[in-house]
């Protein structure tokens, strides 16, 4: 073990906050070549979100009022709904997440593709960025469906983050109307990496929790149920603990984008066609490309 692992290792059970911050302050520096000044955004609808996120580690919005173009949400839709009216049940065992989750589009896309012109659309681009005070990169695009399932919560279900990178943005946006019945993300404010709530609850091998435990950490009251319309839009820093709250009795479509920094912890997972980088914003470039332009 090297001597910044063992110093790190000390400050991890002496000192957590302070050893997050050593953490967060190293991978900063491994991403200075890609930096994004929050305070360049003047849209006022970007601005709440970002500030939603900084605070909270979510924030809500619609599609209608973050990028507001008719003809992309319609075919986006359209092909959501295409997606979802072709599919049809797997054998998938008892307890896993392929129970009540299929991913009906992911990790291959062209790049005039309705789904990735929304992942890549600069107010979807600066709101992810404007958080991480970087340029990010987006990692992986899919379309979820969710549906009930019998039994106790399980899997995702349950309270858990993510250990994705040190900080992350994952967008999701509604295709269906999801309420209670349909499962929404539901996620504990500020527990993401910029909050002070980040005491690890009691939990499972697997590290995840129940809502009794996670219940001592933040008060059930003030956990965030995040319902909405279609075209409802939710960016949250997965690092933070969420759960998909078990549907009752309807099913959910949504989209998901996953935005990191030039130093995950986890492999890209999206591989996109027909790219003319010569269209590309600089956002955009090291969102599709994971660097600069030479």
């Amino acid at each position: 073990m090297s001597v910044g692992a063992k110093v790190r290792s000390q400050l991890a059970k002496r000192a957590p906050r302070l050893e997050e911050a050593v953490v967060r302050a190293n991978w900063r520096r491994h991403n200075r070549d890609r930096p994004f000044d929050r305070a360049s955004i003047s849209d006022p609808a970007q601005r709440r979100l970002v500030d939603g996120l900084h605070r909270d580690g979510v924030a809500v919005g619609t599609f209608e009022e973050l990028i507001g173009d008719r003809e992309l949400w319609d075919s986006a839709s359209a092909q959501a709904r295409e997606l979802h009216a072709a599919w049809r049940p797997e054998a998938a065992e008892e307890g896993s997440k392929a129970s009540f989750l299929t991913k009906l589009a992911t990790t291959d896309f062209d790049a005039d593709d309705p789904f990735v012109r929304i992942a890549l659309h600069p107010a979807v681009l600066n709101v992810a960025n404007g958080y991480l005070e970087l340029r990010s990169t987006l990692r992986a695009l899919e379309l979820w469906h969710t549906r009930p399932t019998p039994g106790s919560a399980i899997q995702t279900q349950l309270w858990h983050r993510d250990a994705d990178d040190v900080m992350n943005v994952k967008l999701f946006l509604y295709f269906t109307d999801v309420r209670v019945p349909a499962g929404p993300l539901t996620y504990a404010p500020r527990t993401h990496p910029l909050g002070d709530r980040r005491t690890v609850p009691e939990h499972d091998e697997h590290r995840r929790s129940r809502d009794e435990q996670m219940a001592r950490v933040v008060p059930e009251n003030e956990w965030r149920i995040l319902e909405g319309p279609p075209g409802t839009v939710v960016f949250a820093d997965t690092c933070g603990y969420h759960k998909q709250l078990k549907p009752e009795s309807d099913e959910r479509v949504k989209l998901v984008a996953h935005y990191v920094s030039g130093t995950p912890y986890v492999e890209p997972a999206l591989e996109l066609r027909g790219v003319d980088d010569s269209s590309l914003s600089d956002d955009q470039y090291y969102a599709v490309f994971d660097r600069g332009r030479a």
